[in-house]
């Protein structure tokens, strides 16, 4: 394996972990969120099982694909966060 295969794979597994605690987190979330946020998140999930397949082979391709659902999950997080904040006011 290259020199640069061996860091983009590095910094795939290091995408794919942060992805999974953040999948994690929302999985929490969407426990004692609404409806809305359930629904979001069932869309939203098995995309995420596509990128840590992709993530499995180290190509640019994949590395964009693991970057985009890390952006993707960041976003559904800040918007239960939004969510669950309004419920509680």
């Amino acid at each position: 394996m290259s020199e640069s295969t061996k860091e983009l794979k590095a910094e795939l597994d290091k995408t794919v972990a942060h992805l999974q605690a953040l999948r994690e987190e929302a999985r929490v979330k969407v426990h004692l969120a609404g409806l809305e946020a359930k629904d979001r998140w069932n869309k939203l999930e098995p995309e995420l099982d596509k990128v840590q397949d992709a993530a499995k082979e180290a190509t640019e391709a994949a590395k964009h694909a693991a970057t985009k659902g890390l952006n993707s999950i960041k976003e559904f997080l800040s918007s239960i966060k939004d969510t669950v904040h309004k419920d509680k006011k």
